[in-house]
């Protein structure tokens, strides 16, 4: 085991641009593959000097669920290394969950090093004239909680409004209904709801209407906001 371990040190430490890919392509079967874990911890290690974002499902999968705490703290680094910020609902899962001090202490380490998740929001659905408050009201909770906004953001939220106005005995009532559905990396898909109402003397013109409306819309953002922060702290 020890040869099989230095020859696999030898092949991928002196393979040149030309044998760049095929030593990649060892890495990846030497750590979803190999029995020895000393061998697949050099495996992981290589992959992030490479630069191998094609090895990023197989390193998350190791820090998942290899036997052995070197191979998930190795390829832990190697994520790290890599900026998989894909990678974040499974480093996540490690700090929370493995049952080694060392892992969970190295998945803490590359969650900071990725930094503040970045979020992409896409164009709301539904109410026309509801739209851009949506998206102003979303965009501004966001970067309160300190997420980045992004067109290549690994989390993409979904957000859709509903706006009904009603006469009800010379008063206008408001009402708001939103939904944003979130989908991490993986396309894991959850979603967060909100209501909102106001209720205004009179009948309103419409430049007042618009703007009482958004308001409305914000409110009810601000209510589904503790939901969306906690579904967005677990990725």
């Amino acid at each position: 085991m020890m040869a099989r371990f230095g020859a696999l040190v030898v092949i991928l430490a002196l393979a040149g641009p030309a044998g760049a890919v095929s030593s990649v392509d060892a890495a990846i079967d030497a750590l979803q593959h190999d029995d020895s874990f000393k061998v697949r911890t050099q495996a992981a290690i290589i992959l992030g000097q490479r630069g191998a974002h094609a090895a990023i499902p197989v390193l998350r999968k190791a820090v998942a669920g290899d036997d052995s705490a070197a191979v998930r703290i190795a390829s832990i680094g190697a994520l790290a290394k890599l900026k998989a910020r894909s990678a974040r609902p499974t480093l996540q899962a490690a700090l929370e969950t493995d049952p080694e001090d060392s892992v969970r202490a190295a998945a803490k380490r590359a969650l900071a090093s990725l930094g503040s998740n970045s979020v992409r929001v896409d164009e709301p659905t539904g109410t026309e004239s509801a739209r851009e408050p949506v998206r102003t009201s979303l965009t501004n909770r966001l970067r309160e909680m300190g997420y980045n906004i992004s067109d290549s953001g690994e989390i993409r939220l979904k957000p859709k409004v509903a706006v009904e106005v009603a006469e009800d005995g010379g008063r206008t009532v408001i009402s708001v209904k939103l939904a944003i559905t979130v989908v991490d990396a993986d396309n894991h898909l959850d979603m967060v709801d909100g209501t909102a109402r106001a209720t205004v003397n009179g009948t309103l013109p419409e430049p007042r209407l618009t703007a009482t409306s958004a308001k409305v819309v914000d409110a009810a953002m601000q209510g589904l906001s503790q939901n969306l922060a906690a579904k967005l702290g677990g990725r």
